[in-house]
């Protein structure tokens, strides 16, 4: 009796040390940050039909412009070649870098052997909240 009473015991205790590794486990699923990675992503596009060579390079940056008299923070940036229309982009970048309150933007541009081919003309404001693609639309620089 003594032994079934002793086994039954060893179960329970078993089933709460299950129990606390369940709890736990789940805890620190919840200690970690399901948002730790903002995620922006989208294409960069003209509306030239024409092919670009294949050094043409594009650059992809988000910037900090909240400041208005000074230039623009860049918090991340992406390069490459054989650039066609649409080139698409995506950072992943931890939420921290990020400063509530500031703002933040994407900044494009196409350069051929460090000639500016083109560049965005227009403001591209990130929402942090959002994960939409965003559509940048670059302009031939005239020269």
């Amino acid at each position: 009796m003594k032994k079934w009473f002793k086994s039954v015991s060893s179960i329970a205790l078993g089933a709460r040390l299950m129990m606390v590794g369940v709890i736990s486990a789940g805890m620190l699923t919840g200690c970690a940050t399901p948002n730790a990675g903002v995620e922006i992503q989208g294409e960069v596009w003209f509306k030239e039909r024409i092919a670009l060579p294949q050094e043409a390079v594009l650059t992809v940056q988000i910037k900090d412009v909240s400041l208005m008299d000074a230039p623009a923070v860049v918090i991340a940036e992406i390069e490459r070649d054989n650039v066609t229309t649409p080139a698409p982009f995506q950072f992943v970048i931890n939420r921290d870098q990020f400063e509530q309150g500031n703002t933040y933007a994407v900044g494009a541009n196409i350069s051929l052997n460090g000639k500016l081919m083109f560049i965005n003309t227009q403001a591209y404001q990130i929402d942090l909240g959002s994960s939409e693609p965003m559509s940048v639309l670059v302009q031939k620089v005239g020269h």
